[in-house]
């Protein structure tokens, strides 16, 4: 099992990173450091170019509705934290991956991410989506080519999920 913890600056961002299969040595340190973290502290930071970065170009994201370029995707979610900062409200996001396979240059993950919003007051409000993704290595940083969220689950589902 893998922890990663990104000292913010507000508090302490902790992704849980499930059991290691089928994985080349020293592949999921890398996708942890090249897509997990800087995903969380973009959240956190309301940071939408440094979430950006961890996509390939020409990524694409489906949900039960169809799929959209992360292109248009990013500018939904610009415009998400964008609002959410001028109410005073923030988030992070946390992740769970119950199955990770990769090679040298490919990779394919699934889990659990957990997006906590806390408005202003302090009131925090959690919900729990499946999530696959593909990734491929190019110029030796893992980034992101399909994420697919799927189905939302239950605290307890995210909970039965490896530490």
């Amino acid at each position: 099992m893998i922890r990663l913890a990104v000292a913010l600056w507000f508090g302490l961002f902790v992704a849980h990173v499930g059991p290691l299969r089928a994985q080349a040595k020293g592949t999921a340190a890398a996708i942890d450091a090249d897509v997990w973290a800087p995903i969380a502290a973009s959240v956190v930071n309301q940071d939408i170019a440094a979430m950006g970065r961890v996509y390939h170009p020409d990524a694409v994201v489906v949900s039960r509705s169809g799929t959209a370029s992360i292109r248009s995707t990013l500018v939904r979610w610009g415009q998400g934290m964008v609002d959410d900062k001028a109410k005073g409200n923030r988030a992070t996001v946390e992740f769970r991956l119950s199955k990770r396979q990769d090679d040298a240059e490919t990779a394919f993950e699934t889990g659990v991410f957990k997006y906590t919003t806390i408005d202003k007051a302090g009131v925090k409000t959690a919900t729990y989506t499946e999530l696959e993704t593909l990734l491929v290595r190019r110029q030796g940083k893992w980034v992101i080519l399909m994420e697919r969220q799927l189905d939302a689950v239950t605290e307890a589902a995210w909970n039965a999920l490896p530490r």
